[in-house]
C-alpha cells in the first residue's frame, strides 16, 4: 500500500509540473479565473470517471460473470488493479478541483507556482490513502462475490443467514502473497453444535472439536490491520496425515476497520465458546 502511495505521489508531482510548465512568474503570481475554471472542469471529469469506475466494479463484481468455477484468485488480481486506478481517479479529480481554487492563493502567498499546483493534488492522494486505512471501499464486492459464488454452488439463502462471511489465509505466508489481498480463499463459516463448517470459493472443510487442537488470537504485525487493534483467530488443525495446519480467519464484506474489529472479536468468542462447550449450542442449517 505504501509503495502504491509513493508511486501515486510521484505521478501527481509529474502532473503538477506538467500543468505548470512554461508559466512566467508574473502569471503565477496573479489569479487566473480561466485556469481555475479549467481545473475545476477537469477535476469534475476525473471525479465522475472515478465514481463511474467504482460503480462499474461493484455492480459487475469486478467484471466477474461466471461463478460456476473457482475465480477468487482472478478476482484478487482484478481488485488489485482497480484499487490503484479507481481511487487515483477520485483523488486526482478532487485534487485538481481544489488546486484550481487554492493555487492562485498559494502563489500569491509566495509559493512557487508548480508547487502551488501540485500540493493540493498530493494532499488529496495522500489523504485518500489514509482514509482507505479505515474505510474498506471494496466491501460490497467481497459480499457480492461470496454470495453469488455460494449460490452457484447450491447454498441456499436461508443457510447463509446463519453464516459469517470470512476469508482464510496461512499465517506463515511470505511477503510475496501480500500484494493485493492476503486471503487465499473467501466464503462463509458456520459454527454448528458439533463442528465448524467452511464453504469457500475453492475449498470446503468441516472440523470437529477434536481436530481443532488450539485456538489463538494474534495480530498480524505485517499488516496495517494491527494499527486498529485487530486480532485474527488462528485455528490449529490436526490433519489426517498427522501434520498440523494453521488457518487464519478474516472477516469480510465490512465497510470499516471498526466493524471488522467488532466482527472478528465476535467470531473469536464464538469459536472459543464452541471449542470449550460440552452441550451442543443452537443448531443451524448447514450445507454439509
Amino acid at each position: 500500500m505504501w509503495l502504491l502511495l509513493t508511486v501515486v505521489i510521484l505521478v501527481s508531482v509529474a502532473i503538477g509540473f506538467w500543468c505548470a510548465r512554461g508559466r512566467a512568474p508574473a502569471e503565477e503570481s496573479s489569479p487566473n479565473l480561466l485556469r481555475t475554471v479549467i481545473m475545476l472542469i477537469f477535476g469534475c471529469m476525473f471525479v465522475v470517471a472515478g465514481v463511474g469506475a467504482y460503480l462499474a466494479v461493484v455492480f459487475t463484481t469486478c467484471f466477474t460473470f461466471n461463478f460456476s468455477r473457482p475465480v477468487w484468485t482472478d478476482l484478487k488480481g482484478k481488485l488489485f488493479v482497480a484499487n490503484i486506478f479507481v481511487p487515483m481517479l477520485l483523488a486526482i479529480g478532487a485534487g485538481l478541483a481544489v488546486s484550481g481554487i487554492l493555487s492562485p492563493i498559494l502563489t500569491g502567498a509566495g509559493l512557487d507556482g508548480s508547487m502551488a499546483t501540485v500540493l493540493p493534488v498530493m494532499a488529496a492522494i495522500v489523504g485518500l490513502q489514509f482514509i482507505q486505512l479505515w474505510v474498506l471501499v471494496w466491501a460490497p464486492v467481497e459480499k457480492r462475490f461470496i454470495t453469488k459464488r455460494l449460490l452457484a454452488q447450491g447454498i441456499l439463502p436461508e443457510q447463509m443467514q446463519n453464516g459469517i462471511l470470512v476469508g482464510i489465509s496461512n499465517p506463515a505466508s511470505g511477503y510475496a502473497k501480500r500484494f493485493g489481498m492476503i486471503e487465499e480463499d473467501v466464503g462463509m463459516l458456520w459454527v454448528s453444535p458439533d463442528r465448524l463448517v467452511f464453504w469457500g470459493d475453492a475449498e470446503q472443510f468441516s472440523l470437529t472439536r477434536e481436530q481443532v487442537v488450539q485456538i489463538e488470537r494474534k495480530a498480524d504485525k505485517r499488516s496495517t490491520t494491527m494499527l486498529w487493534g485487530l486480532q485474527h483467530t488462528i485455528l490449529h488443525v490436526q490433519m489426517a496425515a498427522g501434520a498440523e495446519r494453521q488457518i487464519r480467519l478474516h472477516a469480510e464484506g465490512l465497510w470499516t476497520m471498526g466493524q471488522k474489529r467488532r466482527v472478528m472479536a465476535h467470531l473469536a468468542a464464538s469459536v472459543e465458546n464452541w471449542k470449550s462447550s460440552v452441550a451442543p449450542v443452537a443448531a443451524a442449517t448447514l450445507p454439509i
